[in-house]
This record gives C-alpha cells, structure tokens and sequence, in this order.
C-alpha cells in the first residue's frame, strides 16, 4: 500500500456503469429521482451484480470519488492501498512494475478492463504488468480475492482484478478535463466525453503523460542517467438499448508507451544504467449483447473479445520484438427462479498466439482453452447466501482442470456481516515457460492452488464508523520456477495473513481511514517470497477542511520486506515511512486547482532492490467539469 492516502471505503454503492449494463432504464431514471433505493452491489464475485452483504468472497472496491481524491496518475498507485496489495516499482514511470495479491505474483491474478483481459501473453509468466494502466481512465475497480478459477477460469489463483473506465452518471452530456505539471518536467492531460438518455449512453476518453524521470537504477549506487516514458492512451464505451428487452454494448481501447530503461551491470550483476529503450502498442476491444426473456427471468449475454500487444526492445545485446493476441468468446445465462435463488451457467473458448523474435533466438507458440461453468446463488433464510460454483477447463496442451468454489455471507444483524470462501484454482504455463529456446520446458504441468478466507465487517456508532477483518490462506503446489531452465518446484509455497481496514467519520467533513496487512508469504522451499512486506500499514485523514478547500494526508509503514541476497545496493532497507498529502480548492462549483506531493519527508527507499523510488515530488494541476 504505498503512497497512500486513504484506505478503501467498505461499504459502496453501485456505479452508475454497472446499472447501466444491468437495469431497465426506467429503473434508473426512477433511482435518480430517489423512487428506488439500491443497495450496495458487487459485480465481480459472482459476474454478477449481487448485493454487497449477499457476497460470501472478499472484494475490495475504489470508486471514481476516491479515485478523484487520491489524484495520482496510475492504477497500480491506488490498487497499492487496498488490503491485502503490495506494488513494486523498479525505477520510474514506464519501467517494469509488478504487484501481488495476498503474497502471490501478478501472474497468479486474471486482470480485466471493461471485461478485456489484458495480461501480457508475450511475458515470460502471463501478468498483467499495469506499468502505463492510467487512472484518468479509470471509473471503478474491483478488487477479487482468493482462488477463483471456478468463476474466471485458469491464472485466477490469487483473485481478479476488475477495472471500469468512465461511465456516464447522469443524463445528458458531461466532460471532464484534468491538466497537471510537476517534477521531473512531468505534464499530465485528460478529457473525457460522456453521455446518457433512456435509449443508451457512451464514453470517450483520452489521456497522456510524460515525464523526463530519473534512473531507474538506484542513484545512491552512481547511477545518474535519467529514464523517461512517454503513453497517450484512448478508450471508448457504450451501451445501446435497442428494445426494453435487448441491449448492445461495446468497448474498445488503444494505448502506445515508449520508454527508457536500465540493464545490469556485467561483473557485479547489480542493476545499471543503460541506454535501453521500449516502444509498445496495446489494444482491445469487445461487443455483444444482453438479452432478457419476458419476465426477466432469464438473461443471456454474448461477447467477442480482442486483445494486442506489440513490443519492440533496443538493448546493447541487440533488438527485439514480442507478439501476442488473444482472442475469446464467452456466454453468461442468468436465470432467477425466486428472491432466494439464482443460477448463472455458461462458458468460454480462449486462444492465445505469441511470436518473439531476440539476439537469443526465435520462438513461437499458441494455446487454447474452452471452459464450462455453473453457479448457484442461494438464499435458504433471508440473511443467509450460500454461493457454489464448478467449472472444467479443457487446455490445449494439459487436459481438463476442474476448480471449485463454496463462499457463504451471513447479515447477522443490519450492521454485522460474517463472510468465508473456499476456492481452488489452477494455472497453465504460458507459451514462453513452454516453448522459448534454452529456457522453455515443454514437461511443466500447471500449478494449483486452494484457497480460503474468513472475515467479519462491523458498522459501529450510528454508521460513522466501519471496521472489517479478514484472515486468509493461499496454497500453490506445482510451483513453475527458474534456474537454468523453467521447472516444477516439489513442494507447496503458502501464504498466510491478516488484513484489517476501518474508517471514522471524525465530523461530517473529515473522516479517519487506516489499512494494515500482515502477510507470510513463503515459496515452496520455505524461503519468504521476495518483494512482499510482512507488515504494511496505512492512515490517513480525508475530508472539507473549509467550503471550498480539501485535504487529505496519509501515512504508510511498510517493513519486513525479505532481503534479495543476489543484488548489493547502498540504499536498501527492509522498512520505510512515506507521507503523501493533497490539498484542492474549488474556484467554482465545476472547477478546482490542486497541489499534491509525494514521498513529502523525502524518504530514500526501495520497493525492487537496486532500483530507485521518487524523492520528494510536488505537481500542480486543475480539475473540472462542463
């Protein structure tokens, strides 16, 4: 959780985007006038809306308020706040990221935005490395955790990560525009377009950074030349209610990077400048249908669904270049037999190519994977919901893989809710760990994994405060790992932990938000697992300090962090403090200015050792609305 300024809200209310796609326009409409009162809702856990006290899975969400509040430009910096999320940066903006989830490695989490998985299938373990993933074009996300293969299917190991970009809120058209300056020559811009009427609504957006950076490779080790990055990306959405029964949506985006990065030094081994660059193109997009019986008891939903990624690499070695595509069809039936129960049952067919191309050698591989599933929601008593879900998948390469998944959440009281899951999950080796030249073993077998949280959520002091506290286990045998060669580990890497978050609202204006996340996450030959924190704690108080004026300030501790005993660096630490704090003023009620600062003691710490952090950083910027 780091540069923090908040932790999660824990108790939500439903985006506009999912009510969109989910309910009758007149329903809406009813809502805005204040006619219908929804409850909180959850998308992801069950791939469907379900009430948020109905959810039996841990689910963490950022709405597009915190999202405004926060004001940072990545995704990866928010996601870094929530629960159970640990980020690593290896130098600035642009450089390699990587992030975990309750101490499993991104490839272990299926990442999705707008229902278009975007894990990189040219990387040599299938992740989605977010590195250029803008929160100017982000509305909602939903944090999934545990294994959850039973209801996304292989890589869900350790959770699912659900991203919405900009959705209308209301009738009519809106535009929103962001431009933003600061340290190290940094210039930020957005503007996003959106519209909606009782036939359909859309969005445009558009977003761009820059920024000259500083090395990647940590400067206290003599490192000086500075690596930038350079991304403009574009996405656009939309729903179209052609009947009261029939909706069409779509969403497509496209996103180019270009950046500077540093190699490691040849005797030492340790990481160092380099005049290395990457220029990377990303798209995707997706369409189908909704399609609800007379009566709504029954929904059916059809989509189609591209994904791209293009990487050229410059290096002294000599260059590069890395391929990959994925194409997926998917079908999703609802059917509601009464308030108390509803089955969702369906399936998916996956293909993935990739083509790479370095000084090394050339390879080239694809995969496909098909998959049915089916889920009960059931309530058998009214603050009762029992969750069961089974599913098989059929990999091109390994056979069937059944997962499973039973969660159930319990409404003890109006303020109490009591919630646990069990889930399995598995994962397939990609294209690179099979098949890459030297490296590629095409023997490996997938990993599985079990899962298994309990947790309570408590509303306290007449809905002031909040407090939710979650206990976890994730288990991986079959390990894929590297030392000559990609190979099974023998043996089981394990996580365990804790995570606890809560908010107060100190007044009507300022509320008190905190985190904390106790992880042991250890690989299967009992070693900690390198870059995830033992214990990561977050504070911070958000709110109006006058009419016009908003503050937030927040503190993060992080420590434990496992040594990386290959790697020699002067500037290494197991902990570190960041203080991050915002303050805006509103010129009018459609316009404000803002200052934010980061790392505000100037702390000197890393995430990945070797490599470099931001100092202490300032940006000023306007935010507004017409």
């Amino acid at each position: 959780m780091r540069h923090t300024f908040r932790a999660a809200a824990l108790v939500l209310a439903l985006p506009a985007a999912a009510a969109a796609q989910t309910a009758d326009p007149a329903a809406i409409a009813d809502a805005e006038e204040g006619a219908v009162t929804l409850p909180d809702i959850i998308v992801s856990a069950n791939r469907t809306p379900t009430a948020a006290a109905a959810t039996g899975s841990t689910v963490s969400v950022i709405t597009d308020r915190q999202i405004v509040e926060d004001g940072r430009p990545f995704a990866l910096d928010i996601l870094g706040t929530q629960p159970g999320v640990t980020v690593q940066q290896s130098g600035p903006p642009g450089t390699l990221t990587g992030f975990s989830v309750r101490g499993a490695p991104q490839q272990y989490v299926r990442v999705m935005v707008d229902g278009i998985e975007v894990s990189d299938p040219t990387v040599p373990q299938v992740g989605a490395p977010m590195s250029g993933m803008l929160l100017d074009d982000v509305s909602r996300i939903e944090v999934l955790k545990g294994s959850q293969s039973a209801v996304y299917g292989g890589q869900a190991i350790a959770g699912v990560i659900d991203i919405t970009t900009p959705r209308p809120t209301e009738n009519g058209l809106q535009t929103t525009y962001t431009l933003e300056g600061g340290s190290f020559d940094s210039f930020r811009g957005a503007l996003s377009l959106a519209g909606r009427d009782d036939r359909g609504d859309f969005a445009l957006s558009v977003a761009h950074l820059q920024t000259n950076g500083f090395s990647a490779a940590e400067e206290a080790d003599g490192n000086t030349e500075a690596d930038g990055y350079d991304t403009t990306r574009l996405s656009a959405s939309g729903t179209l209610y052609a009947t009261d029964l029939l909706s069409i949506f779509g969403s497509a985006f496209t996103q180019h990077e270009s950046g500077d990065f540093d190699g490691t030094d040849p005797l030492t081994f340790n990481p160092a400048d380099a005049d290395s660059t990457y220029d990377t193109t990303t798209w995707g997009a997706r369409t189908g249908f909704a399609l609800t019986s007379p009566g709504g008891a029954l929904e059916n939903r059809a989509a189609i669904s591209w994904y791209d990624v293009a990487r050229d690499t410059r290096e002294d070695a000599g260059p590069s270049s890395f391929d990959g595509d994925r194409l997926r069809l998917e079908y999703l039936g609802t059917w509601t037999q009464s308030a108390g129960l509803s089955v969702q049952f369906g399936g998916d067919w996956t293909r993935e190519d990739t083509t790479t191309t370095t000084p090394y050698g050339d390879s080239s591989g694809d995969n496909e994977v098909a998959g049915i599933f089916a889920q009960a929601i059931w309530a058998p008593v009214d603050p009762l919901t029992l969750t069961f879900a089974l599913r098989n998948d059929d990999h091109s390469e390994f056979g069937n893989y059944p997962t499973g998944r039973v969660s159930a959440a319990w409404e003890a009281t109006p303020g109490t809710t009591l919630r646990g899951s069990v889930g399995t999950g598995f994962r397939a080796p990609s294209n690179y760990e099979l098949f890459v030249p030297t490296y590629g073993n095409p023997d490996l077998e997938p990993e599985t994994s079990v899962s298994a949280d309990l947790g309570i959520e408590q509303s306290f002091g007449d809905g002031r405060g909040q407090a939710v506290a979650t206990l976890f286990l994730l288990d991986i045998d079959n390990l894929i790992g590297f030392t000559t060669a990609y190979e099974q580990i023998p043996g089981t890497a394990k996580s365990r932990g804790v995570e606890l978050s809560g908010s107060w609202a100190l007044t009507e204006a300022l509320t008190l938000t905190g985190a904390y996340t106790y992880t042991d996450a250890r690989d299967a030959n009992g070693d900690r697992r390198l870059r995830v924190p033992m214990h990561d704690l977050a504070v911070g108080i958000d709110g109006q300090a006058t009419e016009r004026v908003t503050v937030g300030l927040g503190l993060e501790y992080a420590a434990g962090l496992p040594d990386e005993p290959f790697t020699q660096s002067s500037a290494w630490r197991s902990d570190y403090t960041l203080v991050n704090a915002r303050v805006a003023y509103a010129v009018t009620e459609a316009a404000e200015i803002y200052l934010r600062a980061e790392n505000l003691l100037d702390e000197q710490y890393q995430t990945v050792k070797g490599f470099s952090t931001a100092d202490q950083s300032f940006y000023f910027g306007v935010r507004g609305t017409f």
